[in-house]
């Protein structure tokens, strides 16, 4: 399980880390071009800009709960004893397990009708299935990454909960 973590951790690093860099430099050359040639090499940077917003935004919801870095309520969840705790983790980690689900399966089900009706991006001449793919590919990891983090979280407080005793 550790081995598929890490291999999750590096595919998304360098999908968020490269779409990052690829962003900024692109609307950065864009910009410049604009007001320093008459007309701009670059007329297909918003789509691909768009593009990578979309791969990096979904696989950074993943990252973020392996991360547990979501924002979570604890006001709430840290003034209640730890086993009503677990009852709200398990909650938690179910309702978002069902929200990753639907947006993979609808996600899926946009993609299949993108490709059904040969949808083009028409500044890159490239399928929109290209970007709307990140959808239920991150979802899935997203999925995977919400579930093994509510199991962390589960077993961290049930080792905490053993050490008071």
């Amino acid at each position: 399980m550790k081995k598929i973590e890490l291999f999750l951790n590096k595919i998304e690093e360098v999908i968020m880390v490269t779409g990052g860099l690829l962003m900024v430099f692109l609307n950065f050359a864009n910009v410049v071009c604009r007001y320093l040639l008459p007309t701009t090499p670059f007329s297909y940077t918003e789509e691909l800009v768009v593009l990578l917003f979309v791969w990096v935004s979904m696989f950074g919801v993943s990252y973020a709960y392996r991360r547990r870095a979501h924002t979570v309520l604890t006001v709430i969840s840290d003034c209640i004893p730890g086993k009503f705790q677990i009852i709200i983790i398990v909650i938690s980690m179910c309702a978002s397990m069902l929200l990753m689900f639907l947006l993979a399966k609808t996600g899926y089900g946009m993609v299949l009708n993108q490709i059904k009706y040969n949808q083009i991006l028409p500044g890159m001449k490239i399928p929109v299935a290209t970007m709307g793919w990140a959808i239920p590919l991150g979802a899935c990891t997203a999925f995977l990454s919400a579930a093994a983090s509510g199991y962390d979280e589960i077993q961290t407080l049930l080792a905490n909960g053993e050490k008071k005793r």
